[in-house]
């Protein structure tokens, strides 16, 4: 089963609640956004029966639901304020308790990336692998810490992915090296703060639409504002 346990959804309708402009949501809603952040939960568990007629992922969710309203931090059902019914509206402490949750979250990942960016101090990138082709290996690591540094809007438009897709865009950017890996002929020591950037998946193709020729980021940042004025 790949439903993730109550208090992983606890901690995730804590956060999508408290993203929403009233911190409220239909159920309806919810169910479908909390499923977007767990892709692993299989169709046949979201639709599968359970008791009532609700689905074994509804349930799950209800549960979570449940647990939170006896924490003070979810109206119970039709019990809020001024919020038509059939919604789920967090308390001003559910929205106070988020704000930890997102807080914690975010710390717990940024210590992790550092940790691991601490843990090789020669972090070394571009290593040539012979395989059908010869490429060059990207360090997963490194691009945490990137994010971590540079954070997750487009450093060039100023793209958000949360603010257009809400949580199912939270904390996603890409990650541009400022010198192409592609470039690289011997293993180069990677500094994240310098050598790389963060982009929306627009402006980091852009970048690479002539694949003999990629463009600077001044270059890039240039054709945008050049685009603006014209427009």
């Amino acid at each position: 089963m790949t439903i993730p346990a109550d208090e992983v959804l606890q901690a995730d309708l804590l956060t999508f609640l408290a993203a929403e402009p009233e911190a409220w949501a239909p159920v309806r809603r919810v169910y479908e956004q909390l499923a977007l952040c767990h892709p692993d939960v299989t169709e046949a568990e979201r639709t599968q029966k359970y008791r009532n007629s609700l689905s074994l992922w509804a349930n799950r969710v209800q549960f979570a639901r449940l647990h939170l309203v006896n924490r003070g931090l979810l109206y119970r059902a039709n019990g809020a304020p001024d919020t038509p019914r059939g919604y789920w509206k967090l308390t001003p402490k559910g929205i106070e308790t988020a704000k930890k949750v997102q807080s914690e979250s975010t710390k717990r990942q940024v210590e992790a990336d550092l940790e691991a960016l601490a843990s090789e101090e020669a972090a070394i990138e571009g290593v040539r692998t012979k395989r059908l082709v010869a490429h060059f290996e990207r360090n997963p690591k490194l691009r945490g810490a990137a994010v971590v540094l540079h954070g997750t809007k487009c450093v060039a438009c100023g793209f958000d992915f949360a603010a257009t897709y809400g949580p199912h865009g939270h904390g996603y950017i890409e990650v541009h090296h400022l010198v192409p890996v592609s470039r690289m002929t011997q293993p180069s020591a990677i500094n994240p703060k310098t050598d790389m950037t963060v982009l929306c998946s627009n402006c980091h193709r852009m970048i690479h639409r002539n694949p003999h020729n990629p463009l600077s980021m001044q270059q890039l940042v240039a054709v945008i504002q050049k685009h603006r004025n014209e427009a």
